[in-house]
């Protein structure tokens, strides 16, 4: 028998191409996993454009045009390299087409380990920053995934908890949450969709003052989470399919 989760994204799915809205990247990086989907999901906003390879659910992989990710500008706000040493290595790198990483490590300024950790926290940025998006267009396109020495390996819905803790935007936290009286109880599957997730203890406590149907008024008098990041994490756990609206 289908999950509570698969039966809610069954009911109202995104289509796999469209304009982005609102809710439109936190529930479609949840349905891909759900759906174990393997291909590529594109973003694009203007002359910004993300590209995030899913393999059965799990991002392997993100790139992306805006300058702002670059890999060479996380190592220098990190204060990992100093400033020369990076343009050696950028320089390097673009007189031999190799990627920033193999410099460097020919150029003994990093080790491998220390070039996947970085790129890795490259990747998850990348996907984590998409969740501030409102507008533009996506599509994702069912495709063999190419070969990368360095994958992220993180399922879908770990990142959408993290995507949506990250949201800045209480106009968009309170469209999907409702005001004060609308009340929340946990589904039949919530402990089977959260086992593995990275939740903190409040927001299981949140699971379980939900036992019973609960408003968020009551949930914000009871749960040990400041108001805005309990309201972010009920959004989360809606989406997963934990919580439903009473």
């Amino acid at each position: 028998m289908k999950n509570t989760a698969a039966k809610v994204m069954n009911e109202s799915r995104l289509p796999r191409e469209g304009e982005i809205r609102s809710q439109t990247i936190p529930h479609l990086i949840h349905e891909l996993a759900l759906d174990r989907a393997t291909g590529l999901l594109t973003v694009t906003d203007r002359e910004i454009s993300k590209k995030i390879q899913f393999n059965n659910g799990t991002v392997l992989f993100a790139s992306s045009t805006d300058r702002d990710d670059r890999l060479n500008q996380i190592l220098l706000q990190e204060g990992t390299l100093s400033l020369p040493d990076l343009m050696r290595a950028l320089e390097l790198s673009l007189s031999t087409k190799d990627r920033l990483g193999q410099v460097m490590v020919r150029l003994k300024l990093m080790t491998a380990a220390e070039v996947e950790k970085w790129v890795k926290k490259q990747v998850r940025s990348i996907v984590l920053s998409a969740f501030g998006w409102t507008r533009g267009r996506y599509a994702f396109k069912v495709q063999p995934i190419p070969s990368e020495s360095i994958t992220l390996g993180m399922r879908g819905d770990e990142l959408l908890f993290e995507g949506v803790r990250r949201i800045v935007s209480w106009a968009r936290v309170y469209e999907e949450v409702g005001g004060l009286n609308t009340e929340y109880r946990t589904t039949r599957d919530a402990a089977s969709i959260v086992r593995d997730l990275p939740l903190v203890s409040e927001e299981r406590a949140l699971l379980d003052l939900c036992d019973t149907p609960t408003s968020l008024g009551e949930l914000c008098e009871s749960s040990k989470l400041g108001d805005y990041e309990m309201c972010k994490s009920v959004w989360a756990l809606l989406i997963l399919g934990a919580l439903m609206k009473a």
